[in-house]
């Protein structure tokens, strides 16, 4: 009787440690996949609003310090392009930088775009853009209004820099 006894205590004691075993792997892997991401995505979007000229087209390069992204040609107004670039959360003080030589029929402009963590939050899903317009790049996006009592977000636009003409050819 006692060897009965001693085997159902051993069976019971092993389905109880495979239990707490388990329940431990499934609240490690639940803590995991609650865990927030520690970076963020955010688009860098190039557009081509040259409208009023005979040649509209833009040609641009967009470079960092780990990625070139190649030349791409944008035709007509309206055509833009976006290239995904990844941020640390948190890292308000270390910008990605990006520089990007843009160039058209009225000159060239070599733009330097710096983005942290807090504008990947302000233009999310693309919606701040570098426009090529005929007078210069212009920025056109969201940023914060600190005129108020409680800082939101505003609307804005304006020139970035404007082009530089091409030299004269005699």
């Amino acid at each position: 009787m006692d060897l009965n006894n001693n085997k159902s205590n051993n069976i019971v004691k092993t389905l109880a440690r495979w239990c707490l075993l388990l329940q431990a792997f499934m609240i490690s892997s639940n803590t995991v996949a609650l865990k927030e991401p520690d970076y963020v995505n955010m688009n860098i979007t190039i557009r081509n609003s040259m409208t009023g000229l005979i040649r509209p087209e833009i040609v641009y390069r967009c470079q960092s310090k780990r990625k070139d992204y190649g030349w791409h040609r944008s035709p007509k107004p309206g055509v833009q392009f976006s290239f995904p670039i990844i941020l640390i959360k948190g890292e308000t003080k270390i910008p990605a930088i990006h520089i990007c030589q843009i160039r058209s029929v009225l000159g060239t402009a070599t733009l330097v775009i710096q983005n942290t963590y807090l504008d990947a939050e302000m233009c999310p899903r693309s919606s701040c853009a570098h426009e090529a317009t005929p007078k210069g790049i212009v920025f056109r996006g969201l940023e914060w209004d600190f005129k108020t009592v409680f800082p939101k977000l505003k609307p804005v636009e304006y020139l970035e820099l404007p082009w530089t003409p091409w030299p004269n050819r005699t």
